[in-house]
């Protein structure tokens, strides 16, 4: 039997793990991630693993220079609600971001991320994947925990005061402070989900989410009501309160299930997953919050009264014990679909957490079961320390629960991005025990080869890993969603990967999780892409200064000179010119720095001589000059050149 009990133990905290755990993420596009394009598309079409709320996403298509060309914002593709799509401009060949935000309409969490493809230029051959969506938030974790306490705390008091006790205790106030838990752990939760989201209150309950929420209102204010009316009256009528407030209580876990990941499932698992969510919640309640109820009212029964009523309930948290395993396996299998996945994820190494207190659970419940329920007639102290004490446990296990569902289960995790060569990033973890050197090829904004190598920090000999995880950020533009991209272990003990991660050019942080079995350590890096060798077209006059036309990426051209182009004080002129030929219009001055070959840069003063055309003064002694010109078009982003010149006199 107590063996029994461990392994149901371990099957249902697999339930409770993936219960209500999932997120609106990226599931496939069109064009899908990595792929290159012979014609430009005309729009961007992505389907989630649940509904987006479509008033509150944001899908970006941007160039290689951080300009948008989506025309419109995006919207629901009709027929398909778990769909977005996005219209686009004219795209000439280049490499492509989607930056994409959005909320899931089913919980309200913020999912976001970012992928590539190309026209006519491959940016890489796999998908670019979205993270988990941000960790949850205190608020968001501490309104579901306190919404978790307070339903099993009606249920469960319900249950029992009413079915393991002959006469329904009059100490009421359980069920108050379970009820206002419940109702305090809602409205964090909706206020969290609205700053998650960065949306109004008002904006929060007009939507799909605000409706989801005063569907678990009403059955929670009829609770409210229940138990009110158990504080007072004779018994028949605090019997009849005190039922009412539990069935209430498990219609708002119903309508929570209906508003969770479960009702997300597909037919023709919707019944089968919405129904064995509902009855995994209920079993949890009637265990734990049973469980709290029957210790704060034991103290008040005789000998005799006292051993029937521990039965009946030892009973009854038998049959809901197998209930949360029978549940929770299906949920597991059904969600997971992988048994690697809780072992090497981060999803996984919190079940881990959970599975061994549940273990404690079940050893603490067999020791009540078969030792101080036994002894209780002459020894009640040893039941009831040990039921505190599982109380106690319960409370943290659905603590961790409720920071559960804020994480991605692997299951919707899609596959990895890519990471870069040719420059270097190195970095250590903040405990000292790894160092990793990131190399990155070509190192340039698009589709690059990307080789880490990762060392014991003090010994320096190769450390054995499963995989290296990249996180990529970039700093400047928090409107882009991070994207992801795993190496793979190769036989010389290297980790690599290929892909489109660093779409844009500029500085980036990226954030290596090297995953060693069960465990995992993480190193920071950050690194500037180097600006791809450039076509650059001489036109020289007999006693004009030369001139540079610079191809620009997606077409247009920079053209610039140096007047006279000598050594002493120079002119420095750059004119920025679309496909046609015309003048384009850079509404910001640009930045211009020079620097001699392998010395320092020094930014110099710009002034403007028309709407795309810029002149700076500079005072160059003969060699070689490096010059960059930076500028912000008003499609957004920037167009980073570099030229280099030689004076002689």
């Amino acid at each position: 039997m107590r063996r029994l009990a461990l392994i149901l133990a371990l099957a249902g905290v697999l339930g409770i793990a993936v219960g209500a755990s999932a997120h609106a993420l990226l599931r496939q596009s069109n064009p899908a991630s990595g792929t290159e394009l012979t014609r430009a598309p005309g729009a961007v079409t992505m389907s989630f693993t649940e509904r987006p709320e479509v008033s509150f996403s944001i899908v970006h298509v941007l160039d290689a220079n951080g300009r948008s060309v989506e025309r419109g914002r995006a919207r629901a593709v009709p027929g398909h609600p778990d769909m977005l799509t996005v219209p686009l401009g004219p795209l000439p060949t280049g490499v492509y971001t989607v930056s994409w935000r959005t909320v899931s309409a089913v919980d309200g969490h913020v999912t976001g991320g970012a992928f590539s493809f190309g026209v006519g230029q491959a940016p890489a051959q796999q998908l670019a994947a979205q993270p988990a969506s941000p960790p949850p938030s205190p608020g968001y974790v501490a309104g579901r925990w306190l919404f978790y306490l307070g339903l099993a705390g009606l249920v469960g008091g319900a249950w029992v005061w009413t079915w393991a006790f002959r006469r329904v205790p009059a100490r009421t106030w359980f069920l108050g402070i379970a009820w206002l838990s419940s109702a305090l752990g809602l409205v964090t939760l909706g206020t969290a989900q609205a700053a998650d989201a960065g949306i109004s209150i008002g904006q929060l309950l007009s939507s799909g989410l605000g409706l989801s929420l005063w569907w678990r209102a009403v059955p929670l204010i009829v609770a409210g009501c229940a138990v009110v009316a158990a504080t007072g009256g004779g018994s028949g009528l605090r019997r009849r309160a005190v039922g009412l407030a539990g069935v209430s209580a498990a219609g708002a876990m119903l309508a929570h299930v209906l508003a969770g990941h479960a009702a997300a499932s597909p037919a023709p698992w919707w019944w089968p997953s919405v129904a064995a969510q509902w009855l995994h919640f209920l079993s949890v309640g009637a265990w734990i919050g049973g469980l709290a109820a029957m210790l704060v009212a034991f103290p008040g029964l005789g000998g005799d009264d006292a051993l029937r009523t521990a039965r009946r309930f030892s009973t009854g948290a038998g049959a809901a014990l197998v209930l949360v395993a029978a549940t929770g396996v299906f949920r597991a299998v059904y969600e997971v679909n992988s048994w690697n996945g809780f072992l090497t994820t981060a999803f996984g190494q919190v079940v881990d957490i959970k599975v061994a207190m549940l273990l404690l659970l079940a050893a603490l419940g067999a020791v009540n079961r078969f030792r101080n329920l036994a002894a209780l007639l002459r020894a009640p102290r040893g039941l009831v320390r040990v039921g505190a004490t599982e109380v106690i446990i319960g409370l943290i296990v659905l603590g961790v629960t409720a920071y559960l569902t804020g994480l991605a289960p692997p299951r919707y995790t899609p596959a990895s991005a890519a990471t870069p060569t040719e420059i270097v990033a190195s970095g250590h973890d903040f405990g000292t025990s790894v160092r990793l050197r990131l190399e990155v090829t070509p190192g340039t904004a698009g589709a690059n080869h990307f080789t880490a190598r990762v060392t014991d920090y003090d010994t320096g000999r190769p450390v054995d890993a499963t995989r290296v995880d990249l996180t990529f950020t970039k700093r400047d533009r928090p409107d882009i969603g991070p994207s992801t991209l795993t190496l793979r272990r190769r036989p010389d003990g290297t980790y690599q990967g290929d892909g489109a991660n660093l779409s844009l050019q500029g500085a980036w942080t990226i954030s290596a999780l090297i995953a060693q079995g069960l465990r995992s350590t993480t190193v920071p890096l950050a690194l500037t892409t180097r600006i791809p060798p450039e076509t650059i077209h001489t036109i020289t006059a007999p006693g004009q200064p030369t001139l540079y036309n610079i191809d620009l990426p997606g077409g247009g051209t920079l053209g610039t000179y140096l007047d006279p182009g000598k050594p002493g004080l120079n002119e420095i002129h750059a004119t920025y010119t679309n496909a046609q030929g015309n003048e384009t219009s850079i509404p910001r001055l640009i930045t211009v720095t020079v620097a001699p070959a392998g010395g320092p840069p020094r930014t110099l003063p710009v002034r403007r001589f028309s709407a795309g055309h810029f002149v700076a003064d500079a005072t160059l002694a003969a060699g070689t000059w490096d010059l960059e010109f930076t500028a912000a078009p008003s499609g957004g982003g920037t167009i980073d050149t570099h030229l280099q010149v030689r004076l002689v006199r």
